[in-house]
Parts: C-alpha cells; sequence; structure tokens
C-alpha cells in the first residue's frame, strides 16, 4: 500500500516536471521568434540604409535581397513556430488547471522580461551618460591618461596634502576596505563578507570540534583501558593528523554535500536508497527500542551483581550490554536512512539543491574533522598532566569517577585544552585547499549571518579571506594589478587569526590562575 502511495506521489511529480518542462520550451521557442524577429529588422535597416550610400547600379542589386531575407528569416521562425505548435497541442490535452497555471507562468515571464529589459535600458542610458564625460590626467613626464568618470572613486591632491591628510585618506582607505563590499572582479574595494564569512565559519568549527574533541580524549584517558582497539585508535589520530586537507574536502564534498545534504533536501530518494514500507520500517523501530531496553536493563544487573564472585569472573558479560548498544545504533542510523514517512526538508525546491551543496555548514563540519586531531592530542596532555593526588583526593572524600572529572580534572585541564583551541582555530582559519570544495566562493550575493529570520544561514556559500587570497593572486585577469590587495588581504587573515588567538591566550591565562595548583 505505502509502495503505490509513493509510485503515485512519483509519478505527478514526473507529470508536473514534464509540463513545466513544455511550459519552459515554449516560452524559450517564442523568445528565439522574437529574437529572430529583431536580426530581421536590423537586417532589413542595414539594407535600407545601404541604398543611400552605395551607386545606383548597385541599388536594385541590393533590393533584390529583401524578398530572401524574408524568406530565410520567415523559415527559421517557421520550424520554431511548428515546435510550439506541438508543445501547445501536448499542453491542450492536460486539464484546465494545469493549462491556467502555465498561462499564469507565460505571463509572469513575459513581465518579468519586460521589467528586465527596462532596467537594461536604465543601465546603457546611464553608461551611456558615463561615457559623455572623461577627466584627462597628466604626469609630470607629460604622460596623459583618460578616466572614465564612473571609474573615479576618490580624487586628492597628492603633492599638497598635510600629515593629518594624508592620515585621513589613510585610515579612510583602512575604513574601505575594512566595511565595503569588492568590486571590479574582487580586485578593488573592501573585504568585509570575506572577513564575515572566515570568522563565522571558524566560530562555528570551534563549537563543533570542542565537545567532540574533549569527549573523545576523556574517552581515551579517563575510561580506555590500555590494549589493541585503544592503540589502533590513537594510531588513527596521529595519522589524521597527517592527511593532507584536501583529502578531507573531498570526503566533505563527497559526505556531507552530495549524500547527508541530499538526505536532507529530498530525503531517501534524493541519494538512490529505496525507503523500507511502513510496516518494516515500524518492526525495525521495535527492535532497537527492544534492544535498548535489553541493554539498560543488563547493565543494571552487572552494577548491581558487580560484586559477585561469579558474575566479576565472567569478563564476557560485560561486553554484552556494548554489543547490544552497537547493534541498536546500526540499526537506527539503517532505519533513518530507508525512513518512509520522509521526503526531505526541501523538497519543493528540487532540483535545485539547497544544503546538497558547498555551504557555511559543511565547510565548518570539514574543517573541524581536520583539525579534531590536534584537539584530542592537546586535550589528552592537559589532562595527563593533571596530579593523581588530585584525583585520589576527590574519591577520597566520596566522589565518584564522573564528579572528580567534571569538578577536579576539567576544571585544571582547560588550560591545556584552549590550547589545543588556539592551535585548531589557527590551522582551521588558513586552510583554503578544503573550502574550494565545500563552500567558498569568488563572490557570495549574500552574507551567511544575517538580520532576516533565521539569521544564520547554514546552507549559504560564503567567501573566505584564504580563498580570496588564491583567487587574487592566481586566477585574476591581473595578478600584478591585484598584488596590493593580495599582500593587504594576507596581512588581515594573520591579522584576525592573530587577534583570536590572543583572545584564547588570554582565557587559557584567566583560567590556569584561577586554578593554579599550591606548591609547598
Amino acid at each position: 500500500m505505502e509502495r503505490g502511495r509513493l509510485n503515485v506521489r512519483q509519478a505527478e511529480l514526473d507529470f508536473d516536471l514534464r509540463v513545466l518542462d513544455d511550459a519552459i520550451a515554449k516560452r524559450e521557442n517564442l523568445r528565439t521568434i522574437e529574437a529572430i524577429e529583431l536580426e530581421k529588422n536590423a537586417t532589413l535597416t542595414t539594407i535600407q540604409h545601404s541604398l543611400k550610400i552605395i551607386p545606383t547600379d548597385l541599388q536594385r542589386v541590393v533590393e533584390q535581397l529583401t524578398g530572401p531575407v524574408n524568406e530565410y528569416y520567415a523559415g527559421q521562425a517557421a520550424a520554431y513556430e511548428s515546435t510550439i505548435a506541438d508543445i501547445d497541442a501536448k499542453l491542450q490535452a492536460c486539464p484546465d488547471p494545469v493549462q491556467q497555471i502555465i498561462a499564469d507562468y507565460l505571463v509572469i515571464q513575459e513581465e518579468a522580461d519586460k521589467a528586465t529589459a527596462d532596467i537594461q535600458k536604465e543601465i546603457d542610458k546611464s553608461k551611456a551618460e558615463n561615457h559623455k564625460y572623461k577627466l584627462t590626467l597628466a604626469t609630470a613626464q607629460g604622460v596623459e591618461k583618460e578616466l572614465a568618470v564612473d571609474e573615479i572613486v576618490r580624487a586628492y591632491p597628492a603633492n599638497q596634502l598635510t600629515t593629518g591628510d594624508k592620515w585621513e585618506i589613510y585610515l579612510e582607505r583602512w575604513g574601505e576596505f575594512l566595511v565595503d563590499d569588492p568590486r571590479e572582479a574582487n580586485s578593488e574595494g573592501g573585504v568585509f563578507p570575506a572577513i564575515w564569512g572566515t570568522v563565522t565559519m571558524t566560530l562555528i568549527m570551534c563549537l563543533v570540534v570542542a565537545p567532540f574533541g574533549v569527549l573523545a580524549a576523556l574517552y581515551l584517558r579517563e575510561y580506555a583501558k590500555d590494549g589493541v582497539i585503544v592503540s589502533i585508535i590513537r594510531i588513527a589520530i596521529n595519522n589524521l593528523a597527517g592527511v593532507p586537507s584536501i583529502v578531507f574536502g573531498v570526503f566533505g564534498l563527497g559526505f556531507f554535500c552530495y549524500i547527508f545534504g541530499a538526505y536532507t533536501d529530498g530525503g531517501p530518494k534524493a541519494i538512490n536508497v529505496t525507503p523500507f514500507s511502513s510496516s518494516t520500517w515500524i518492526m525495525g523501530l521495535l527492535i532497537t527500542l527492544a534492544l535498548i531496553v535489553t541493554a539498560v536493563l543488563c547493565n543494571v544487573w552487572l552494577v548491581k551483581r558487580k560484586k559477585n564472585v561469579r558474575v566479576a569472573h565472567k569478563a564476557w558479560l560485560y561486553s554484552i550490554p556494548a554489543i547490544l548498544w552497537c547493534a541498536a545504533l546500526a540499526i537506527a542510523v539503517v532505519l533513518m536512512v530507508k525512513i518512509p514517512f520522509f521526503n526531505g526538508f526541501f523538497e519543493a525546491s528540487l532540483p535545485n539543491p539547497t544544503f546538497g551543496k558547498g555551504g557555511l555548514l559543511w565547510a565548518s563540519l570539514t574543517l573541524a574533522l581536520l583539525t579534531l586531531p590536534v584537539v584530542i592530542v592537546a586535550t589528552e596532555e592537559a589532562l595527563s598532566a593533571v596530579p593523581n593526588s588530585l584525583r585520589e583526593g576527590s574519591f577520597a572524600t566520596g566522589a565518584s569517577k564522573w564528579q572528580t572529572i567534571r569538578r577536579v580534572v576539567l576544571p585544571h585541564a582547560t588550560p591545556g585544552i584552549m590550547t589545543g583551541m588556539v592551535l585548531a582555530m589557527a590551522r582551521g582559519a588558513g586552510e583554503v585547499a578544503p573550502l574550494m570544495l565545500v563552500g567558498a566562493v569568488k563572490l557570495a550575493p549574500e552574507l551567511p549571518v544575517d538580520m532576516v529570520a533565521p539569521f544564520v544561514h547554514l546552507e549559504r556559500s560564503f567567501m573566505h579571506l584564504g580563498f580570496h587570497i588564491y583567487d587574487l593572486g592566481f586566477q585574476s585577469q591581473n595578478s600584478e594589478a591585484a598584488q596590493p590587495m593580495v599582500y593587504t588581504t594576507t596581512l588581515l587573515l594573520v591579522g584576525i587569526i592573530f587577534v583570536l588567538n590572543i583572545a584564547a591566550i588570554l582565557l587559557r591565562n584567566r583560567l590556569r590562575k584561577r586554578f593554579a595548583v599550591g606548591h609547598f
């Protein structure tokens, strides 16, 4: 029953898409016919003008071209008109409400085209007005250069400036650089969108990597027993720190954008996964809940009989809850991927992706994976530096292991954890290669954080100072002219990383003084 409903829904969507494609094709053919008519009129006008300037004996020959020209363009238009007739025949077979929607669409599209044409006329008029006025400048050597008025941003007599005037212009240029939008293919203007994107991405990355890194280090240092599995995990973490950053970018593009993002947009079918039937999915959910309940009961039973000698010698009993939890987690992941009741949060926007492309969220998560080994290693070192006497004293007062970790170990290890965050921030903010694949763009029309609800738009692409430097230095049409912008942006990126690091270091020093251990 559920599969039949899904098939009907898919058939409806396919029909809607075919009708929409036909409507778009009709509009494109109408535009082509309009372009042919304009080209024909321009050709005939050229012929009429040529009759006024060519000799009389050639005028008859040129006049004879009028008929073939009309026939040629009429033949071209007839082919498109035939296509439109075929499309109209298919659309007339649609229900009346669908035909009305198509008619409304064509009217709205025609109005939009007219509005676009009016705007283009205003732009052309403004350009023509600007081209009337030019400023001619001459150097001391007599070299002259003409500048269009619309190319002039500011003008000042450089040789007549006082020291105060020079400082005023210098600070004004810095203000323009920091708060204005870029212009002239990013080679001029400001870099405010890139600053905003860099800081926002770095902060989100820190919010993601801090809890996961600290929790992983806590488990490895305080809970896990040394063995083969723990050794393999530590080796994997150390190897992960040496993986090239572009590999993380490819992983982020493939997993976050094309799998997780596409699933968020359109559900299981967007990633070519066939959902379970409703009965199968509900049965799987019940099995998962049964495994969770069984694991909890096993944990309670083992805790109550911890002092029982017979139970204590059977170490394999303690692995049963872990196996049950892992099985429940695996089944839960499969159920989430193949859920039949979820068609994505942005199904109406398809095939245009919302989260199924590069964006702020995926870039932050990719860099969080990149910097995760740094945080784990630094946190482990900070935890190992906490004296065991503090732990033993806490245990002696009756505190549990978690109470000891939360109230004694973590506060004293916080300065070291902050050191790891400083290193992660410095590396994450300066990375470029992964961002080229998962969200950074040459020019972003909208900021990822603004005053429009929901205020933080995680799906939007963003500008980044590192990518901005790469684009100006290696992708610009005139790299030499962009060199001052490259060097200034590089200095700004180093300054932003320096400020973020200084803020983290000050917080670390404050926490270190607060939890300093006295020496006798």
